[in-house]
């Protein structure tokens, strides 16, 4: 092997703690006095230097890095080793987005048990050149078989663990799925009652190998979807493929494109699952199922909706019971968070949750009811659909259909001895009377409303038809919340914005002393957008006695606008600059989510 051949074609290198350690402490990432709290730990475990468990075990100890980065993880974590091993030997660390490989060269070059036995994904096939992704790339045996198999030069980058085997997942599972599928059903086979001729695990009928392609498929994307945390899955159909988007931390992604066929037989499929009708494709259908992903339930609502060139559906992924965050744990400041346990300490009002879809505020809803159910209490929700399943509640869905809305469901509630009752949203007249009657006469009632903030929460209960009398006998108070995207940890950076910028978006008051700012720059981890997760901001308005004396006059949403700010209260725009003060989120993200400014 020649001396111009790249050293992890030709060196053999194992990771294990006589080899990583001292890479690590002479790349300044851990101190001699950690490398030997390492090597005890190892010893009472009996696992030797050269060992490859070694490695687990350096990441479990959570060690911190010596010198902190201005962005990335603070302790040595597997991305952190392999970027270590990288520097010295030459080779990058990187992370791959699935949606720009190359299925036929991922899936033709090698084969499942070879790529997971050696932790290795072919990319893509640049300029004459296979580009690779490896864990471990110092094995001569293994470029000696790729050698014979492909006779290519290589690119090799590493890539973690959790990746390749993502990537795996992708290629011979899904992927290979869906292309099984259409060449069994070609363009030319009416797939449009698939679920009615094969059943799950029957043997022997027509159509099995597409059914069982199907299947494969359609586990593989909700899986996918709860591991890329998706809130949405988007099956859009269009005029010669469909389309698979995912709304991760409130955007949509473009994932896959599948042919129409392949599409019709996972709306089917799906349809099957949560009991809609399989044969009706002109009407708008809405069902929900309980699906075992990943060893936890998630439940997923499913929507249809006819579109131009077939059927569109919509799953959404619901937050299971473990997930459900504790009230103090919604991102609510301190102040805040003050108000909203006092509305919670009442025994009977009406409590108003408020902003757009995808706001958060079931989330905010089921975790103020989860806190305060116990076997003393009796909890009665009424949803359209129901969000999520809580063993503690008494929920109820609607079946409008036979008659039985919002406002006929509650009058029969009030017959079941309820405490503490959760109307879904209050969309008419009829059903904010029931409510407020509801809070008038003993319980603590809580609903949604679909406004901008707080304050004019109050002109549309007003425009709803509700007596001002009786909106100031039964209000406690409004939560208003948005959503905004968390600043990436692993692409972080300081950001400093120019007083022009400030105020033209309306920061005044930063204008003259710029504020110390962040940034995501954009990477393989964020998708390159910057941002990772979402957090709330919130706007808690009490119904004090000034805003009820307001309400007697007839005050318009801008007298009651006022009427708060001189109050003092916190501002979605303030909570939201808040978080950018703190580092959790920019200002860009802060004026666009608030509608304030357009940027």
């Amino acid at each position: 092997m020649s001396q111009h051949t790249p050293i992890w074609q030709r060196r053999r290198l194992t990771y294990c703690l006589d080899i990583l350690l001292p890479l690590l402490r002479e790349a300044g990432e851990i101190v001699q006095e950690q490398e030997a709290r390492v090597r005890r730990h190892a010893e009472d475990k009996h696992i030797s230097g050269k060992d490859p468990a070694g490695f687990d075990l350096l990441l479990e100890l959570g060690l911190q890095r010596h010198v902190l980065p201005e962005s990335g993880p603070s302790t040595v974590t597997e991305e952190v080793v392999l970027q270590t091993v990288g520097n010295c030997f030459g080779l990058s660390l990187i992370r791959v987005d699935y949606l720009d490989l190359d299925l036929e060269v991922s899936t033709k070059t090698i084969s499942e048990s070879f790529a997971r036995s050696h932790q290795i994904v072919p990319l893509r096939i640049e300029d004459g050149r296979l580009t690779l992704l490896a864990f471990n790339p110092f094995q001569p045996d293994l470029w000696a078989d790729m050698q014979r198999v492909t006779g290519l030069p290589y690119t090799v980058y590493l890539g973690t663990r959790a990746d390749i085997h993502r990537l795996i997942d992708d290629f011979f599972r899904f992927r290979l799925a869906i292309q099984a599928a259409s060449e069994e059903f070609g363009d030319g086979l009416d797939i449009s009652n698939l679920e009615g001729r094969v059943d799950v695990g029957s043997k022997g009928p027509p159509g099995q190998r597409s059914h069982k392609h199907i299947i494969q498929a359609v586990d593989y994307l909700l899986q996918s979807a709860l591991r890329e945390r998706a809130s949405d899955i988007h099956l859009e159909p269009k005029r010669d493929h469909s389309l698979v988007r995912f709304r991760i931390d409130g955007v949509l992604h473009p994932l896959y494109r599948l042919p129409l066929t392949v599409h019709r037989a996972m709306v089917s499929r799906i349809k099957g699952l949560s009991r809609l009708d399989i044969s009706e494709k002109r009407r708008p259908q809405d069902g929900r199922v309980q699906l075992v992903l990943e060893h936890k339930p998630t439940d997923v609502r499913v929507s249809t909706l006819p579109v131009a060139f077939g059927e569109k559906m919509v799953l959404r992924l619901l937050s299971s019971h473990a997930d459900l965050p504790a009230p103090d744990q919604l991102g609510m400041d301190a102040d805040q968070f003050s108000l909203f346990e006092r509305f919670l300490a009442r025994t009977h009002g009406l409590l108003l949750v408020t902003g757009p879809t995808g706001s958060g505020k079931s989330t905010t809803l089921y975790s103020a009811l989860h806190s305060l159910s116990s076997p003393l209490v009796n909890v009665v929700t009424v949803e359209d659909p129901i969000e999520m399943v809580m063993d503690d509640f008494n929920q109820i869905g609607l079946q409008p259909q036979i008659g039985f809305g919002f406002a006929a469901t509650l009058r029969h509630i009030l017959r079941q001895d309820p405490d503490l009752i959760m109307v879904g949203e209050m969309r008419d007249l009829e059903t904010a009377e029931q409510a407020v009657q509801a809070a008038l006469t003993g319980h603590l009632v809580f609903s949604t409303l679909h406004t901008n903030d707080a304050a004019s929460s109050l002109t549309r209960l007003v425009d709803l038809g509700l007596p001002e009398y009786l909106i100031n006998a039964a209000l406690v108070g409004i939560i208003a919340q948005r959503l905004v995207r968390r600043i990436c940890p692993y692409c972080k950076r300081e950001h400093r914005l120019s007083s022009q910028t400030l105020q033209h978006w309306g920061l005044s008051q930063w204008a003259n002393d710029p504020p110390r700012l962040w940034e995501g720059k954009g990477c393989d981890a964020c998708r390159f957008t910057g941002y990772l997760g979402r957090i709330g901001i919130f706007e808690i308005l009490p119904f004090t006695a000034s805003l009820q004396e307001a309400m007697r006059t007839g005050a318009d949403v801008e007298d009651l606008r006022g009427i708060v700010q001189r109050e003092g209260l916190t501002t979605l725009l303030d909570s939201g600059l808040q978080r950018a003060l703190k580092g959790e989120t920019t200002v860009q993200e802060v004026l666009r989510v608030t509608g304030t400014r357009t940027v």
